[in-house]
């Protein structure tokens, strides 16, 4: 007894151990997931956020809260299913918990019939409410009129209900006694009244009610319509001049008007030449304000972007404590008593589940009977049809890209294929790209693939012997593309040119898995995708010192001019630097003390004195840096300087600007 005692005692031991072992290898796999999400999201850890809020193409977003609940429609086009449901209890971390519907199915270009497409039809700019128990989503599709969504569950289903009126750009509204109305157009903006449950116009015979003219100068693009009501006073929130737009605020005592009108928010952020377009403002449920919009980001599209707001003499007023109608980088979180965990909506997926998850949209209505994630549990398969292109490939799936800059890795089984598939990991955009593998008579071959409308041409191959390969697409903070393959998914290889694509018939560019067959009336075969792994190293405000760091990446500036030298592409710089500028970078991260700082700039007199201080602006001086005038007029250059004294793990540090800074500019740091 004594010895077996010992012997089930060492036995149990054994597998408590051999439990704890597969308990933390479990916990680190769970942190390796967060961990991967938190890189994404906008959440500093530390009590704020930097915008974009969304770092990825959620356009024409919708906001509402429900109890503790904040809940978020945005424009999907033609992805099914369409526009995606968000849900966040901090205004800050979301994620997708379903689609106002599965398929819409109206018209052949919907499905790709006869070779036709829809990417940037269908339906945009959702506008979302809440009453009686009842959610509301109104759209209206552009060649098809206004469309309702009703659901007692915010993530669905939803029933559809078709009006035979279109409502341009919709602000869905529903007043004190349950009255329902939409406020909609472009430049003329007009009211109609729906029926009380919300399924229709309530008189058909109404030719809507012209309510609103956009003020003198502000006409172009000025739509967008998000329409509330607050002590007493209705607020239409409208955009305008477009991409490089305003947020107007418009008021009136009645409903039906007249309305006086000012601007909102006039700034551009921390991207030059960008303005901001479409969005409203929610409360919280302690009371606090907070204005919303989308910004043109170019390839990335158009991303959330959220705003401190207050109320003066019922009038809202955006921005920081004294910079009235300016935005935000980095800015203190709501301060909501709800618990939210970081999280951010789009992820990778090992496709282990019996249905797709949320982040994923095919790129029109699938064919249901040519994918599967159960025909192989654990992969997602998609069966090839015929296609002269990636554009018109049925069936690819798609998930937003992520950013500024991440990475993309698909798993892909090849041993289904046929003669004349491709399959690969795409990126759609204005020009698209796919890296795959085509099967051709003399075998496997790994083609980089480059088109659009016109067509698609082959730009670089290579034979290649395997059933499975790791294809990788990378987004660069630069907004080019680089594409690599692996055999082993250790030893990753470049293939093809660097790739530039841009935002396109109102998308951001997108991964997406596609597999197709280009010999028209062959028989394809198949494809299956073991996984895909979204990465990014970096989140919200977080860097590492000792990597380059551009300077418009700071949290906050005083002075200084922002400027983007070529237009849709991200690079960046800080001019116009006068004496007490400052800028800062809140999370700065030191692995080591830093002995050196190099940064790059332009200058065309000596005499400017930049001082890098830790804490504030009086804080710690950690170097001082005596600009040099340029050697080579006109041309960034780098120069060195020393760090005099010791700096945190993780510090808040400043760029002070002292002096003369006769054609100062800056660029990038890098401390070392």
């Amino acid at each position: 007894m004594y010895n077996l005692s010992i012997t089930t005692g060492k036995i149990a031991d054994g597998i408590s151990a051999l439990l704890m072992l597969c308990y933390i290898l479990m916990v680190q796999s769970c942190i390796v997931t967060v961990q991967t999400t938190a890189s994404l999201s906008s959440d500093n850890g530390d009590g704020t956020y930097t915008n974009p809020v969304i770092n990825a193409d959620y356009p024409d977003p919708d906001i509402i809260r429900v109890g503790e609940d904040f809940y978020m429609v945005s424009s999907s086009f033609v992805a099914m299913p369409g526009i995606p449901i968000c849900h966040s209890r901090d205004l800050i971390n979301w994620r997708i918990i379903g689609h106002a519907y599965d398929s819409i199915t109206f018209r052949p270009q919907y499905r790709m019939e006869n070779e036709q497409t829809a990417y940037s039809r269908l339906c945009w700019a959702p506008s979302i409410k809440y009453h009686d128990g009842t959610y509301y989503i109104g759209v209206n599709i552009a060649d098809d009129g206004f469309v309702m969504f009703k659901s007692n569950k915010p993530e669905g289903p939803y029933s559809m209900h078709k009006f035979d009126r279109r409502l341009y750009d919709p602000g869905f509204f529903i007043d004190d006694d349950g009255k329902k109305y939409v406020t909609h157009g472009k430049t003329k903006i007009y009211l109609t009244r729906l029926k009380d449950d919300g399924t229709g116009v309530l008189d058909p015979d109404d030719e809507d009610t012209l309510i609103m003219t956009a003020p003198k100068g502000y006409e172009y693009l000025f739509e967008g319509c998000h329409t509330y009501k607050r002590n007493g006073w209705y607020y239409i929130f409208n955009p305008a001049l477009g991409y490089n737009g305003v947020q107007m605020i418009s008021r009136s005592r009645n409903l039906y008007g007249p309305y006086e009108t000012k601007v909102l928010i006039d700034d551009d952020i921390n991207y030059a030449g960008a303005g901001v377009h479409q969005g409203g403002y929610v409360e919280t449920l302690e009371g606090e304000s907070w204005a919303y919009t989308f910004q043109d980001r170019d390839y990335m599209g158009r991303c959330v972007m959220l705003y401190p707001m207050k109320w003066e003499e019922d009038w809202p007023v955006v921005g920081p404590e004294g910079k009235p109608g300016k935005g935000v980088v980095t800015y203190r979180k709501p301060a909501v008593k709800a618990e939210q965990e970081i999280t951010f909506p789009q992820h990778s997926d090992d496709f282990s589940s019996s249905e797709l998850a949320h982040a994923w949209e095919f790129n029109h209505v699938p064919r249901k009977d040519k994918w599967s994630l159960t025909d192989r549990p654990g992969y997602f398969r998609i069966y090839a049809q015929y296609a002269k292109g990636f554009e018109w490939a049925r069936n690819s799936l798609t998930q937003k890209v992520s950013g500024p800059y991440s990475s993309g890795t698909v798993s892909l089984d090849l041993s289904g294929l046929r003669e004349g598939d491709f399959a690969g990991n795409g990126i759609m955009g204005r020009v698209m790209y796919q890296l795959g593998v085509r099967k051709k008579a003399d075998g496997l071959w790994l083609e980089m693939r480059q088109g659009g409308r016109e067509g698609e041409v082959v730009v670089d191959s290579l034979p290649v012997k395997t059933d499975k390969i790791y294809l990788r697409t990378e987004v660069t903070k630069q907004g080019s593309l680089l594409f690599y393959y692996s055999l082993d998914n250790l030893e990753y290889n470049r293939l093809g040119p660097e790739g530039v694509s841009n935002f396109w018939g109102f998308l951001g560019i997108r991964h997406a898995l596609c597999c197709y067959n280009l010999d028209k009336g062959a028989i394809g075969g198949y494809a299956d995708f073991d996984y895909f792994e979204l990465e990014s190293n970096r989140r919200g405000n977080h860097y590492d010192a000792f990597t380059g760091i551009d300077f418009s990446q700071y949290d906050d500036r005083e002075g200084m001019k922002l400027v983007r030298p070529v237009a849709k592409r991200p690079m960046q710089f800080i001019s116009g630097v006068r004496d007490g500028n400052w800028l800062v970078f809140n999370n700065m991260c030191f692995k080591r003390n830093p002995q050196k700082v190099t940064i790059e700039l332009q200058a065309e007199t000596p005499g400017t004195v930049i001082e890098i201080r830790e804490g504030s602006i009086d804080g710690k001086l950690i170097a001082v840096c005596p600009v040099n005038q340029n050697q080579t007029p006109g041309e960034w250059e780098k120069q060195t300087f020393e760090v005099s004294e010791t700096v945190k793990d993780k510090s808040q540090i400043y760029f002070l600007f002292r002096g003369q800074s006769q054609g100062l500019a800056i660029k990038s740091f890098i401390f070392y």
